[in-house]
């Protein structure tokens, strides 16, 4: 781990944050621009526990080894209420496809297995527990976390992502493949007992 000008007060981490960290965020990635230089498929991450508040995953899970680890190590490093945004390609997206370092894509339902809100049977792991508070399917970008970067989206005029995100499971199961999405968001709230 190396800290470049990181400052102990920061709450907010943007997690495989490439070259630059969002402003007010404090950067960990293995690149050497980051604040904190870190392999994020080496557990435990160089954070005390119940270290943040906010934490932001913008397109980093997807290429990461462990997301069971992932998880449980972004809830053992956030507090109790933290909320934590993941965006990454959906799993139609020719996104995916093309950069030959993504090993996952997601889904609307993919967090369901961490969240105690959702529908799920099963959970893969026994501590770390969210609560899904959002989840969007986007042809274009689900979310721009820097003001000025939003792209323009046609489908979202077209009321085409209203009817997408009102339906994912039939959207998903049916027309996912003929229709591609591009990006999904998540926003979950880590939940400790």
């Amino acid at each position: 781990m190396t800290l470049a000008g990181a400052s102990p007060l920061v709450e907010k981490l943007d997690v495989g944050c490439g070259l630059s960290a969002l402003p007010g965020f404090l950067g960990v990635d293995r690149n050497a621009a980051a604040d904190v230089i870190h392999d994020l498929d080496l557990f435990p991450w160089p954070f005390q526990s119940d270290s943040f508040s906010h934490v932001v995953c913008r397109h980093s899970l997807g290429h990461l080894n462990d997301l069971v680890k992932v998880m449980e190590e972004l809830h053992r490093i956030c507090r109790n209420g933290a909320l934590i945004e993941i965006v990454s390609p959906h799993f139609s997206s020719d996104n995916f496809f093309t950069d030959i370092t993504h090993k996952h894509s997601f889904g609307y339902r993919s967090f369901d297995y961490f969240c105690i809100n959702r529908p799920c049977r099963y959970r893969y792991s026994p501590t770390a527990k969210f609560r899904l508070m959002e989840s969007h399917i986007s042809f274009v970008q689900a979310r721009s976390f820097e003001p000025g970067t939003q792209k323009l989206n046609p489908a979202q005029w077209l009321g085409i992502e209203f009817l997408i995100n009102g339906m994912p499971r039939l959207y998903e199961h049916f027309l996912a493949f003929i229709l591609r999405a591009n990006e999904i968001y998540f926003r979950l709230q880590v939940v400790k007992e």
